[in-house]
């Protein structure tokens, strides 16, 4: 129960109120994406895994586990079977820890957390929960917000922090003065804001002001909150160190002795914008775009689709869905040189130049340039974290509490100022990103395609040991089946439902929601979690649509979603066995054909498989799982490489669109040529900035 003295009531009308990491300020939730951190060394996706692996300094094993989870909710509920193992003095410092853990998230995120926190204001900062009341507040029947709100407080402590005069010294934390500070059995070490990029206006250094206390009764309470160990003196940094890319994709021309910015800059008179180069304009985006609205009478035209990592392109090139010229009709028209704007996705950075004419959706909106200037350059303007965000803020709803349907209408954009570099340097900046963006297309392809092969690998070692057994001397017998035509002569030729049971997800009705959370399986595999459950574990899931037959192994309890099928029964075989023996089975040729291809659990259970008997089983499960771990964990290293070129691609783009990098300078070496969509494996991955979830809903027309 929380401690009476410690409780707080706020108005959620005047406080800065956080539930969802896809909100105005979710970003302030430890559950937040794309706030990575880098501890002794070890890359952490978000401040939640982090908190979490700091329970278990002597469970090294443990920490790996919650580290590699891609989500930070699978993150957390990884932890849970092992919380009664969490080190002796765990309720005595788990506040510290979530304080230096915020510190971690702030000094390697500096630009885009610190912001974030500073348009907090003076407000109080309140995590809104449904049952937890220590760390956030939950809803009172009056609508007020109830509870010890411990991480919106020591959000507020860290962002008056951000305000004083010694917020440099917030680039530096050193290690927590307690027992066991450990990671990987390793004393963790002083951290200091490597490879972030330099901090907005209001963070960089500038002459002390005094800082307002906080108001009575917040943040007073020594018996929850010790005093903040900021060491003055420790760390003078005037300017953030520069970023530093991987070697592997470091072109020449931004060297470490040619990193730098310009020589003079100015306050952009916009909080959240910062400072920009001293010769730079800042003007309202109506006096750079015009919005233009002609309609096609004919719907001939080339249609185009809207894509993150592509732009603009046609849209038969990415769809198999058919459109005719009657079903065009009244789309936009948009010449090549002019600016799409995904009204709906503009906080997702859904804008395009057009390479060539053609129609738009309806709901698009398209601006012609008013001067002689580079629409490229304003698109990776609008990409960035500072834009998108500020799109999202600017935004409405289409109607009363249709907050998920946000869209960006041309008169709130047309107000919003935007930096305008000179013109001749608007090109420079633009072939310099697109000769880099061309250099990190190529290294992600060419890793991807060693993913490729390696999973190649995967799966014929998964098929030679399910269809052929470990014995090579094993007698053999014929099958009758095509791609399966010999089998060890002592095991059974059945039919799939003999082996296990699938059944279709559902849309969970009230009734059946108990306490969780519970891993969430979709077609997509663990997308999150919900307070409900109908499956038990350990199961086994694969998509019913678009990503069938890639199957998802779970071994705790689960909700399976409606889009996908799972294993319902195991009829006496042990569950990794059937995950493995479901991954040998050709579920294309079993695919409907329809607009949206899909397997229904009729079509797989007729299908004739081949059984191992029981006491072979697990010798079989035992041989994959060691010949997959070592390939496993090539693929994850691949794939982390694969995410730090993406995200310093990211940042890299920002510091020199919004002028903290300045590349007048930088010769382009590289040709300059257009990644070809034909030539992509996979369209919406191969940046790596679309999601599921927003490609879903990217395209008006699709």
């Amino acid at each position: 129960m929380p401690n009476a003295s410690q409780v707080r009531t706020y108005d959620p009308s005047a406080s800065v109120v956080f539930l969802k990491t896809n909100e105005r300020f979710g970003g302030l939730s430890n559950m937040a994406p794309g706030f990575p951190l880098r501890v002794n060394g070890v890359r952490i996706r978000t401040s939640e895994a982090l908190y979490q692996a700091c329970r278990f300094p002597h469970m090294p094993d443990v920490q790996r586990k919650i580290i590699d989870e891609h989500s930070p909710i699978t993150a957390k509920m990884r932890s849970k079977p092992f919380r009664e193992d969490s080190r002796p003095d765990w309720d005595a410092v788990r506040v510290k820890i979530m304080r230096w853990c915020l510190r971690v998230k702030l000094a390697q995120n500096w630009r885009e957390f610190g912001r974030l926190l500073l348009a907090t204001g003076e407000r109080p900062i309140v995590e809104q929960s449904r049952k937890d009341d220590f760390w956030g507040a939950k809803v009172a029947e009056d609508g007020s917000l109830v509870g010890m709100n411990v991480l919106g407080r020591l959000l507020m402590e860290l962002r008056e922090q951000l305000k004083g005069d010694q917020a440099e010294n917030l680039r530096f934390i050193e290690p927590l003065g307690i027992p066991e500070f450990l990671l990987f059995r390793k004393p963790i070490e002083a951290i200091c804001a490597e490879g972030s990029a330099s901090g907005p206006a209001e963070m960089e250094p500038r002459q002390p002001r005094p800082v307002d206390p906080p108001p009575p009764g917040d943040l007073a309470h020594p018996s929850l909150f010790d005093q903040p160990t900021i060491s003055k003196g420790q760390m003078d940094i005037e300017t953030t160190p520069p970023v530093v890319p991987p070697p592997s994709i470091a072109p020449k021309a931004i060297g470490a002795k040619n990193r730098k910015g310009y020589s003079r800059y100015r306050e952009s008179a916009h909080d959240w914008l910062g400072a920009v180069p001293e010769h730079w304009q800042i003007v309202r985006s109506k006096y750079l775009f015009r919005e233009v609205d002609d309609r096609t009478d004919m719907g001939t035209e080339t249609l185009l689709s809207m894509r993150q990592a592509h732009g603009l392109i046609p849209h038969a090139k990415v769809s198999t869905k058919p459109v005719t010229p009657e079903d065009l009709k009244g789309y936009k028209r948009v010449l090549a040189g002019q600016m799409v704007l995904n009204r709906m996705q503009a906080s997702n950075g859904m804008f395009a130049v057009a390479r060539e004419d053609g129609l738009v959706s309806p709901d698009y909106a398209v601006f012609r340039p008013l001067a002689p200037i580079e629409p490229d350059y304003f698109v990776d303007l609008f990409k960035t974290n500072i834009y998108r965000t500020k799109f999202r803020q600017e935004s409405k709803g289409l109607g009363t509490g249709m907050s998920g349907f946000l869209r960006l209408y041309s008169d709130r954009f047309g107000t919003i100022p935007v930096p305008q570099p000179p013109a001749d340097e608007q090109r420079k900046i633009v072939e310099f990103i697109r000769s880099y963006d061309l250099r990190v297309r190529r290294l992600i392809r060419n890793k991807r395609r060693l993913i490729g092969l390696l999973n190649e690998q995967k799966q014929a070692t998964i098929n030679q040991a399910v269809t052929r057994g470990l014995n090579p001397d094993a007698p053999m017998k014929p099958t009758g089946i095509e791609w399966m035509p010999e089998v060890p002569a002592h095991w059974e030729v059945v039919s799939l439902k003999r082996v296990c049971f699938l059944h279709r997800g559902y849309d969970l009705p009230d009734d059946k929601r108990i306490d969780g959370p519970y891993p969430v399986v979709s077609s997509a595999g663990i997308i999150g979690s919900h307070n409900s459950f109908i499956a038990s574990g350990p199961g086994v899931a694969t998509g019913r649509y678009g990503s069938t037959g890639k199957l998802f192994y779970i071994d705790e309890d689960f909700w399976p979603h409606n889009t996908a099928l799972f294993v319902s029964r195991f009829l006496g075989n042990i569950p990794r066995y059937v995950f493995y023996l479901l991954q040998t089975l050709r579920y294309e040729e079993h695919s409907d054909k329809s607009a949206v291809p899909g397997i229904d659990r009729k079509d797989l259970h007729d299908i004739r498989v081949v059984r191992a008997p029981q006491e072979e089983q697990q010798a079989l499960v035992d041989w994959i799982d060691r010949e997959l771990a070592e390939v496993d964990q090539t693929i994850e290293k691949i794939s982390s490489e694969i995410h730090f070129i993406r995200e310093y691609r990211d940042r890299l783009v920002a510091d020199v669109v919004t002028g903290t990098l300045d590349v007048r300078h930088v010769d382009i070496s590289v040709p300059l040529e257009e990644p070809s969509v034909d030539d992509a494996e996979d369209l919406e991955e191969e940046l790596g900035t679309d999601d599921a979830e927003i490609m879903e809903g990217a395209d008006a027309d699709e």
